[in-house]
């Protein structure tokens, strides 16, 4: 060997024992997966005098992407982010070896790799595979974009070389970083776990859960889904967080086409990244109101009853596996609150989803005071108690009868349901009892009463208050004895019924007016349940406001897609005397008169706009010479004073968060 030979022999195996140097205390300080790959390259790239350097690692089955990069100046084209699909090049990525380009305009070499070369202005090229145990890694692969070079001998073997160190520390840097990413899920998921069982409240649970998920992966919000079988979409219920801009106007209802549906129903974790996923999935994003999600399946009794969905509002080019795993994790953990909170609201909505009930039939709602409501009707859905449901008209209390109803174990029993103020008072006594031919001169044949015709089921006295004395009498027998007498009959029938009453009045203010009786009111009166007005479950009106919205916009079939922020506002601000009907018809109302996508102020009624103006028709008077901190405090008593004490509604009409507000109440002694 000529001393020249040795000499750059020499160099060589110098400069590999110096890029091994100066790339190892990225390997020994803090062990980094990307910051070892990201000094690879650089100092590569570097030592070699190329314009570029990158390092292509394996993505998916046969796919390739490049994901660390130098580039010698800002004139070199960027490849970062580049897939290449192998088979498309007739490559397999288990064949791939060194490949040496001199001159990507003369050589002959494969057509699928010089459309790619010539694409990202590379002149000359050299590929070399970085394999540990015949498991291929990734791809070194070092470019000149400026001049045409012809890679040497020398050059090539020292990367070789060089290649075989890499391939051990970044295999050792890998499994160190996978151990260290498995011990930081589960010291995360230990942590959900331990903070899911101090606590009891199931929509604390949930929205603890979502923050988390939210604030580990850096999502642009998270949201639960239920899964509709009958109508392939998800039911959002939940969202985290609330103030998202990107959800003002997002549908409740989530259609799915037929791969991520299947893949749901089949307990998959469904990833949306990347332009190609997002050319396959525009309909879907376009819903979530997002660029990039995870979608997991929330698997109870090994059955999907809905979903944890994360999106993020800008495109992600790929989710890392232990971001997979992560979220998987979190919905595991999800579906264990659910399964030991079968009788939470959330859990309810599911399984009325999965058998069929309709959505118009649906109770809506995420405030505690409805959470609270339902809750309490589940857990008396199987007894054979009497149940008396107390709130105004059109606070929905024939919903929580049904609700009662259909989750009980007389769901396949009659029931009967009448409205006491909608019969005359000479009728009511035959419609319940019924009566017996010739018991009065109209009585041509024999009248079975609706209790007769409920037994064995339920039956529903809506505006019970409304009897008559009367008849008041004959029910309070039913109820104590289980016997009822026809009109004009002396035999006694024995029924079973389960009764469910509602009133809008109040009945023991009736009983003081002598309108109602006392014995028969506490035979009612045995397990209450009282819906809260509209007005103290304002949080509830968006959800409602938009399922009212997607009902009445497909009967109409128009294409609206939400309701404006003052459009919102109003109704939030509005009282609701009418409560949840009133709030229904001024939905489909809006609907009819709307004339354009989005439902706007002036597609509400005069008297909304009216009565919120008076409403919020209000100064506050500043004098002069009072400091900065006097009318902040100021400020912050007075909205306090007009939002009736609500620190949620008082933030949002100051501009600043709820708990930047409690530090101001707080630093101001105003707790």
């Amino acid at each position: 060997m000529e001393l020249h030979q040795i000499e750059e022999k020499l160099r060589w195996y110098e400069a590999r024992e110096a890029i091994l140097k100066r790339i190892s205390p990225e390997l020994t300080s803090v062990i980094d997966l990307d910051k070892f790959l990201i000094a690879t390259v650089q100092e590569l790239g570097r030592m070699m005098g190329v314009d570029k350097c990158d390092f292509i690692v394996p993505n998916g089955d046969q796919r390739l992407r490049v994901e660390y990069e130098y580039r010698k100046d800002g004139s070199v084209p960027s490849t970062l982010n580049l897939r290449i699909q192998l088979r498309e090049n007739g490559w397999e990525a288990s064949s791939i070896g060194t490949i040496v380009v001199n001159d990507a305009a003369q050589d002959k070499f494969d057509e699928g790799l010089r459309e790619i070369l010539t694409r990202n202005g590379t002149r000359s090229f050299l590929c070399i595979p970085v394999v540990f145990q015949d498991e291929l890694l990734g791809i070194l692969g070092f470019h000149h974009c400026k001049e045409v070079h012809k890679w040497s001998e020398d050059e090539i073997n020292f990367l070789k070389s060089l290649t075989q160190q890499t391939s051990i520390a970044l295999q050792y840097t890998r499994l160190y970083t996978r151990m260290e990413k498995e011990v930081e899920i589960t010291k995360t998921l230990l942590e959900i776990t331990n903070e899911i069982n101090s606590k009891v409240d199931f929509s604390e649970i949930t929205s603890f859960v979502l923050r988390k998920a939210v604030e580990l992966l850096d999502a642009t919000y998270g949201s639960i889904g239920i899964l509709d079988t009958a109508e392939r979409k998800l039911s959002i219920t939940t969202f985290y967080p609330e103030g998202t801009p990107s959800l003002r106007n997002i549908g409740l209802n989530v259609s799915l086409n037929a791969p991520y549906y299947d893949a749901i129903l089949d307990k998959k974790t469904v990833s949306i990244f990347g332009e190609e996923a997002l050319e396959d999935s525009r309909q879907l994003m376009n819903a979530l109101r997002g660029r990039s999600a995870i979608i997991n399946p929330i698997v109870i009794d090994n059955r999907t009853y809905g979903t944890l969905n994360l999106v993020w509002d800008i495109k992600k080019d790929i989710f890392k596996p232990h971001e997979v795993e992560l979220v998987s994790g979190i919905t595991s953990q999800m579906a264990v609150v659910l399964e030991k909170n079968r009788l939470s609201s959330e859990l309810i909505l599911l399984k009325r989803e999965l058998t069929g009930v309709s959505a118009s039939e649906m109770i809506v709602g995420v405030s505690k005071k409805i959470e609270k409501c339902v809750e309490t009707a589940l857990s008396v859905i199987d007894s054979d108690v009497t149940i008396l449901v107390q709130g105004e008209t059109g606070t929905g209390k024939e919903l929580i009868a049904d609700l009662i109803q259909k989750n009980s174990n007389r769901k396949d029993k009659p029931y009967i349901k009448i409205n006491c103020g909608a019969i005359p008072e000479t009728l009511i006594e035959a419609e319940l009892f019924g009566y017996e031919k010739g018991a009065f001169t109209d009585a041509k044949v024999q009248k079975i009463g609706k209790f007769e015709i409920a037994n064995g089921g339920t039956i529903f006295l809506d505006e019970v208050g409304e009897l008559s004395l009367n008849a008041q009498v004959k029910l309070l027998r039913v109820l104590q004895n289980g016997e009822l007498f026809r009109i004009g009959g002396n035999q006694p029938i024995t029924v079973h019924v389960r009764v469910i009453a509602a009133t809008n009045i109040d009945l023991e203010e009736a009983i003081r007016n002598q309108r109602f009786r006392s014995d028969l009111f506490y035979r009612l009166n045995v397990f209450p349940i009282v819906i809260p007005p509209l007005r103290e479950r304002k949080e509830d009106i968006p959800l409602l406001a938009h399922h009212f919205l997607e009902i009445y916009k497909k009967k109409s079939k128009k294409l609206i897609i939400g309701i404006s922020d003052d459009a919102m506002k109003l109704l939030k601000t509005y009282d609701w005397p009418g409560n949840i009907r009133e709030l229904e018809n001024i939905t489909e109302r809006a609907v009819i008169t709307c004339t354009r996508k989005v439902v706007t102020v002036d597609d509400l009624p005069k008297n909304i706009i009216d009565s919120v103006k008076k409403e919020t028709d209000s100064r506050i008077v500043v004098e002069i010479g009072s400091t900065m901190d006097d009318v902040e405090k100021r400020m912050i008593t007075e909205t306090l004073g007009y939002t009736r004490g609500d620190k949620k509604h008082a933030a949002e009409i100051l501009g600043i968060t709820r708990k930047t507000l409690y530090r101001k109440l707080k630093g101001y002694n105003l707790l």
